[in-house]
């Protein structure tokens, strides 16, 4: 693997939420900025999920970060996703209008009922709750 690596985040990781494994990126990680991301975002209780979308209307909003070194981080990032979450590429809009391709978290489970954040930002929507 890598030596370093990008990681988009856009729910429990991302540093306003401040949830105890962020604390992974301030240990291996450099805040590289903020972006978005194609794909639409739904509410699956006490964390976000994500599912991508070919809809350029349909945007989630996260950070940027440089993991290194990338094999210790994504270790631990892996264990806590779990089996719901696979680490997928993805192409990241920066703010600069630069694209790059970074990983991130893509939800593989049902949504079923599941109510979809239309903002696409989790931090405003924990703000809005």
């Amino acid at each position: 693997m890598k030596n370093a690596i990008s990681l988009f985040v856009y729910g429990t990781l991302r540093k306003e939420v401040a949830h105890p494994m962020h604390r992974i990126l301030e240990r291996y990680g450099i805040f590289q900025g903020t972006g978005t991301v194609r794909g639409k975002l739904y509410d699956l209780g006490r964390y976000p999920g994500a599912i991508a979308s070919d809809e350029d209307s349909d945007r989630i909003v996260g950070e940027l970060y440089r993991l290194e070194p990338a094999d210790r981080a994504l270790s631990r990032l892996d264990d806590y996703e779990g089996r719901q979450f696979q680490r997928r590429e993805i192409s990241v809009f920066l703010e600069d209008q630069t694209t790059i391709t970074a990983w991130a978290y893509l939800y593989t489970g049902p949504i079923g009922r599941c109510r979809r954040i239309t903002c696409g930002d989790y931090v405003a929507f924990l703000n809005r709750a």
